[in-house]
């Protein structure tokens, strides 16, 4: 294992100097080391489970013996709420309260997943999965809704170079080298705040074994765990990008119970001294993606692909991961933006014009302004973002101002939960708001070209789930699609939080989340 590994440490050295000729070989060497990683210890189904004074009492045969030795305790809203030991050294079944922990006296595994959509994490806990945290609660990415610029808002980070690590360079007017920034962590600054994220080395398999890629991060994330007394200890999984992507919605729910029981399982082993939050980066569509291309349908209306902008015609187009948008740079944003708009997997595209953004489809065109208080959506004709009801909506609210600012906080609740109350979070799918809408859209389009990375698009375009874009080899090592992410709309864009902290407002900006937790970890230690 050992030598493998180092193998495939000095093949990705190779791989940053000398680019994507050497990525065949390091795939290659991947392969060695697959069968090293160890399977993550699995917690095991209750022996009995009965029903005494209201509650639920969950009891357990820890060690296979067929004696109880280990007992939980299930509350009316169904949250594992108390444990007890068979050997607890205060008296044999003595109940430790989970939520009379204090925080600050004990560590705090926070855990994120790679693409993980809110609505199957509801399922699950309306279904009896990850009972001993609150109800889970709708986290809202960024758009595009991609890795490092989701984490890098998690973490605080600051911005990345660009939304994927092939990115255009505008100041030299060049392509970046894709494989060795990315291998390089060039654009993920958040990797400075992790305490565990498996080697970049180990990327090469995500998509050819994401299974021994990620039992090999949960056993690395307990060993890197238990070196911690207190204090929050973050870590990231990539394999499960790779598990969604090939698998789709069957995947994803059979390693989020594998992430279930390991949390169970931490629990356990720290006899209840211990806080969870799980979340994730982005959501994920759920649906198996055709890959499509952009070159014939810019040749089509005058544009010329090319590798750097030489002349007014040529277009840089983007093409990297497999994902449901699509970027492109170019010095006649408007005109590339309607011709982009003859791919008929073309939702709407998107592109700055002085101090605002324009917005388009085939059937209109509308402008995003951002004011002190919020932003404006002026529909020339037509409505690109269908935010017409909503917006009419909080203008009856009166939160619409006479100059049409939509106050923000309000544009939010109405686009990402209909209005749900904290108590509707758990379990429940949007029934206010259509599943194809687009979640808080005016503030992420804006963010999109102003700070999210250093080296933005000339134009985003949104694509139809179905439909992704992206890097011919990669499609073709992967063979099918059966799930990707990246686009303005719901399933892409919301994913989860869980903790066993403390409730949770009902929806939250992935960069409020962090504060949020660490906000409800100081009142419970109060």
């Amino acid at each position: 294992m050992l030598g493998a590994q180092r193998a495939l440490t000095k093949l990705r050295t190779s791989v940053v100097r000398r680019g994507i000729s050497a990525v065949s070989g390091l795939l290659l060497a991947g392969a060695c080391i697959a069968g090293c990683a160890t399977s993550p210890a699995r917690f095991p189904a209750p022996l009995v489970v009965r029903t005494e004074d209201a509650e639920v009492v969950l009891a357990y045969d820890t060690n296979n013996d067929r004696r109880v030795d280990y007992w939980q305790y299930q509350g009316a809203d169904g949250r594992k709420h108390a444990l007890a030991y068979a050997d607890d050294p205060t008296g044999p079944g003595a109940r430790i309260e989970l939520d009379q922990v204090p925080a600050a006296d004990c560590p705090h595994l926070l855990l994120v997943l790679d693409g993980v959509p809110f609505d199957v994490v509801a399922d699950m806990y309306r279904d009896g999965h990850f009972r001993l945290f609150y109800p889970p609660v709708r986290v809202v990415c960024c758009f595009p809704s991609m890795t490092d610029l989701a984490l890098n808002e998690l973490f605080h980070a600051g911005p990345g170079l660009g939304y994927q690590a092939l990115y255009y360079d505008r100041a030299a007017e060049r392509l970046s080298d894709g494989h060795a920034t990315y291998l390089r962590g060039d654009n993920s600054p958040w990797l400075a705040h992790v305490h565990y994220r498996c080697s970049l080395a180990w990327d090469m398999l995500v998509y050819l074994d994401p299974q021994t890629v990620f039992h090999h991060e949960l056993t690395q994330i307990a060993r890197r765990f238990a070196e911690f007394e207190r204090g929050l200890v973050r870590t990231y999984s990539v394999g499960t990008a790779g598990l969604g992507t090939r698998g789709g919605r069957a995947a994803i729910e059979k390693y989020l119970a594998d992430v279930d029981r390991f949390c169970e399982q931490l629990v356990y082993e720290r006899r209840g001294a211990i806080k969870i939050t799980l979340t994730a980066d982005h959501g994920h569509n759920l649906t198996t993606n055709r890959r499509v291309d952009f070159d014939q349908v810019l040749r089509a209306g005058g544009y010329r692909p090319a590798r750097r902008l030489a002349s007014p015609r040529d277009v840089v187009t983007i093409s990297y991961g497999l994902v449901t948008y699509a970027e492109f740079h170019t010095r006649d944003p408007a005109g590339v933006a309607r011709c982009l708009l003859d791919q008929p997997d073309v939702e709407f595209a998107c592109f700055p014009d002085g101090d605002q953004v324009v917005v388009l489809n085939r059937n209109g065109q509308a402008r995003i302004r951002r004011t002190a208080t919020g932003y404006t959506y002026d529909c020339q004709a037509g409505d690109p973002l269908g935010l017409a009801a909503v917006i009419e909506e909080l203008r009856q609210a009166g939160k619409v101002a006479a100059d049409g600012t939509i106050d923000e906080a309000a544009l939010f609740a109405l686009t990402v939960t209909g209005g749900a109350s904290p108590d509707s979070s758990a379990g429940q799918l949007d029934t206010a708001v259509d599943a194809s809408s687009y979640p808080d859209p005016l503030r992420r389009i804006w963010s999109a070209f102003h700070g999210l990375v250093r080296n933005p698009p000339d134009v985003i375009v949104n694509l139809r789930d179905g439909a992704c874009h992206g890097s011919g080899f990669f499609h073709a090592m992967i063979r099918q699609v059966s799930s990707t992410h990246g686009s303005l709309n719901r399933r892409n864009s919301l994913t989860f939080a869980l903790t066993m902290v403390g409730r949770l407002p009902p929806a939250l900006r992935t960069d409020e989340l962090l504060p949020a937790v660490e906000a409800l970890s100081r009142r419970v230690a109060k």
